[in-house]
């Protein structure tokens, strides 16, 4: 598996953070439905990480299939797509409606969350690409 810059897409990294977030999304309102995520419960957390865990797999592994190359790359684009979103909908959605998700989580919850991201990410495109060669 080549791990170089030339082998990395940009466009396929934004397409698979997309996806990613449509995944978890869904799978978070199919917990809500059968009622398993409440709002403000300990449960809550975990239900919602591992929604994250399995959107970003299932979207890493999609990107890893098309683009058939540089896996881990390509996972840490993702994850990094996270933070450069988080940053672009504060400052244009957030700043001027004084609505802001700056403070939400605590460093420490973001800091784990980013690295479930990326863990899911690259090991689905890592499959993804495995699949691919076989």
């Amino acid at each position: 598996m080549p791990e170089h810059l030339h082998n990395v897409r940009a466009s396929w990294i934004a397409f698979g953070w997309f996806i990613a977030v449509a995944l978890t999304a869904l799978a978070i309102l199919a917990l809500t439905v059968v009622d398993l995520v409440r709002p403000d419960t300990p449960a809550e957390q975990v239900w919602v990480s591992i929604s994250m865990v399995f959107g970003f797999a299932l979207a890493g592994f999609v990107v890893g299939w098309r683009v058939n190359a540089a896996p881990i790359l390509h996972g840490l684009g993702m994850a990094l797509f996270s933070i450069v979103a988080w940053v672009g909908l504060n400052l244009v959605l957030g700043e001027p409606t004084g609505v802001t998700a700056w403070d939400t989580l605590d460093v420490g919850a973001t800091l784990t969350l980013l690295l479930l991201q990326t863990a899911a990410a690259v090991i689905g495109a890592r499959l993804g690409v495995r699949r691919a060669r076989t």
